[in-house]
């Protein structure tokens, strides 16, 4: 180990660090390789709103797959669910999609029919769904727009109610119904008062107790009549505040029908409708071309023998036929030292030639036509050009590039030129070989590098899988 250059230490580190990201990459995304595991079933939803690939699919809040494309057909969404091999759906099972908890993230729910025992009858298909499929029964995500309906019209109800009460309680109709129940009362328990005098004469029992059931009411009216009292203030206060407060309405009511206002200028001008719909379709026109964005991280290290080269990449592509490259380049030829020292006596010169491993930088501006496509700009901070051929989808890229075209450097004079091929052998990993610098005998070489890339779900799937502290 200690015999090894900087740069093969540098180079075996890379290589090490791509390793190990690959296994986390594909320990935390599980990405599956060869052919996926289970069967398939087909399930039309009217709306499947927050409901992505990739989400999971439960039957009694257990996992038994995940969805694995959602799309649109005849106005419906089609959603197709990769079930596992050991699990068997009943015929007549409703799908359903759903969050988890008031928060969570949407899944989709399968209910068995209620007395399926997945039993076959002599003749009959099989009780069980087979791969391809179609469920039947769905059912949509609750709508929130009905929730705030029914959540208006108890607002409603409770403002009719609150007007009642202001009728009863709050005019002099009112307060003058409880005063008359007050006389009323006062004057039965005088009648009571008189009838128990006019028993009090025949000594029996009957008129002892009518006396002190008597004694007992005076004594409770008396010693109430405070209270119901300040009862009344208190209504007649609460009255007064809910006059105040639907006065108060009808003043806010009023200033909104007149124009006043910014809530009344929006209901009566339809200028300043207008304005605001442009504006939401302006947030929302910028927020599409966001979206369509497409973004690809890479890297990659190339093993030159002996030396090594590094590369990060990043790729914005606003359109399918036109992208921008961006790359920073570990060069270990990037610097070039020619010291020349003279020796006395005899005067004899010694000429040393050194290389230093510095970063490069590569901006380039892509369009492609097919599967041909031409870029311009910077390589390796040296103006170049470069050409790209796209075969079997994509998977496969042949690449011929040509960089520095005047330069100055002894045994490098020839224009940098670097032949590759590259393969991606998944979504993620690719691999590539090449020449590099042929033009130039005493520097060319060839090389093989291996590499990683992730575009936008990717990077969203990892960014979500990072546990977050508390």
């Amino acid at each position: 180990m200690n015999n090894l250059s900087a740069e093969a230490k540098v180079g075996l580190l890379v290589l090490v660090g791509s390793v190990l990201l690959l296994y986390m990459t594909f320990a935390v995304g599980k990405y599956d390789f060869g052919e996926k595991k289970g069967y398939r079933v087909v399930a039309m939803f009217d709306s499947v709103a927050g409901l992505d690939a990739k989400a999971a699919v439960r039957m009694a809040g257990v996992k038994i797959g995940t969805v694995e494309l959602v799309e649109l057909e005849d106005s419906r969404a089609k959603v197709i669910l990769r079930i596992d091999p050991d699990v068997k759906i009943g015929r007549g099972s409703e799908a359903g999609v759903k969050t988890m908890g008031l928060l969570g993230d949407k899944y989709v729910d399968i209910v068995p029919a209620r007395g399926a025992s997945g039993g076959q009858q002599p003749g009959e298909r099989s009780g069980f769904y087979k791969d391809n499929e179609l469920i039947e029964v769905t059912a949509s995500p609750s709508d929130i727009d009905r929730l705030v309906g029914k959540l208006s019209g108890i607002a409603d109800d409770v403002k009719q109610v609150t007007a009642s009460l202001r009728q009863v309680f709050g005019s002099q109709r009112g307060e003058k119904s409880m005063e008359d129940i007050l006389h009323d009362l006062r004057q039965t328990t005088a009648n009571i008062k008189e009838f128990s005098y006019a028993l009090s004469g025949e000594g029996s029992e009957l008129v002892v107790r009518l006396n002190e059931l008597v004694r007992n009411l005076n004594g409770m009216v008396n010693d109430n009549k405070d209270n119901l009292k300040v009862t009344m203030e208190n209504v007649r206060e609460a009255s007064k505040s809910a006059e105040m407060a639907l006065a108060s309405i009808e003043n806010i009511t009023k200033r909104i029908d007149r124009g006043e206002g910014t809530l009344g200028k929006l209901v009566n001008e339809d200028s300043m409708y207008s304005n605001i719909d442009n504006a939401a379709k302006g947030v929302s026109d910028y927020v599409s071309k966001v979206e369509r964005l497409k973004t690809t991280i890479a890297f990659r290290n190339e093993y030159m023998f002996p030396k090594s080269k590094s590369y990060v990449t990043l790729e914005l592509k606003p359109r399918p036929d036109q992208y921008y490259i961006a790359e920073i380049v570990s060069d270990p030829y990037a610097r070039y030292t020619k010291t020349e020292t003279v020796t006395s006596p005899p005067g004899t010169t010694t000429t040393s030639e050194t290389y230093e491993d510095k970063l490069r930088f590569t901006v380039e501006f892509a369009k492609r036509w097919g599967n041909l496509a031409i870029r311009l700009g910077l390589i390796e901070s040296k103006g170049g050009v470069g050409g790209d051929f796209f075969a079997f989808d994509d998977r496969v890229k042949f690449s011929l590039d040509a960089w520095n075209f005047n330069s100055t450097e002894p045994k490098n004079l020839n224009t940098h030129m670097k032949a590759t091929a590259t393969w991606s052998i998944t979504k993620v990993v690719f691999v590539n070989a090449g020449y590099d610098n042929f033009l130039n005998s005493s520097r060319a070489a060839g090389f093989a590098g291996v590499g990683l890339k992730f575009d936008d779900d990717d990077l969203k799937y990892l960014m979500g899988s990072v546990p977050i502290p508390k």
